[in-house]
């Protein structure tokens, strides 16, 4: 990593020239964070290979614009496109609503899993939840600590804060999603999720 890390400046310096090899050297780069991060804010694979696959796209339509000079500010750039097709995306669904009975067809055909298996998607599902529920620059941080095993100076150089506010950030984001997750397991536990008065929002 830290080779790659070297290099990085002299390929973007490359690839805004148009050099194919040199953006294909920082798609190889960026690939598993980009495709981390965005897969910590869709439900499913497919939902994040496409929006990897558009983030890219859109990376070389405006690599010539990018200012960066290191790996951090790379992955903030390509952080940044992310959010944007996250948005679009988020929009097309609005717009038109896939059919649920594409995802009962999948479900019916695939093999019964076992109980833990389906425990534990269900928990994933309340924290995916959950992370919706904490306000935007929480989860940036929330993401970048925990999916992309950033530091607490990485994760302010990729969501332009200092540290200071970072670690604010960090703990308010934690004592969210903690009632948030605390309150989703008591309503489990008696009239179900979403039972019960309106959910708390993350402050």
């Amino acid at each position: 990593m830290q080779e790659a890390t070297g290099g990085i400046a002299g390929l973007i310096r490359r690839a805004r020239g148009h050099d194919q090899a040199a953006f294909a050297s920082l798609y190889r780069f960026a690939l598993t964070p980009v495709y981390r991060y965005v897969s910590a804010r869709v439900d499913t694979v497919d939902e994040a290979e496409e929006l990897t696959q558009e983030v890219f796209v859109a990376a070389l339509a405006g690599i010539s614009g990018l200012r960066a000079e290191d790996e951090v500010g790379l992955l903030a750039w390509l952080f940044q496109i992310a959010r944007h097709k996250q948005a679009d995306h988020l929009r097309r669904r609005y717009r038109q609503p896939t059919a649920p009975a594409e995802a009962v067809d999948e479900l019916e055909s695939a093999d019964p899993r076992p109980d833990e298996a389906a425990e534990a998607e269900a928990e994933r599902a309340e924290l995916r939840e959950a992370l919706t529920r904490l306000t935007p620059e929480q989860r940036e941080v929330v993401v970048c600590k925990y999916v992309l095993g950033y530091g607490n100076e990485a994760t302010a150089l990729a969501v332009g804060r200092n540290v200071n506010a970072v670690n604010q950030l960090h703990h308010r984001a934690l004592a969210s999603l903690h009632r948030l997750l605390s309150r989703e397991a008591g309503a489990g536990s008696g009239k179900g999720i979403g039972g019960g008065r309106g959910r708390e929002k993350a402050r």
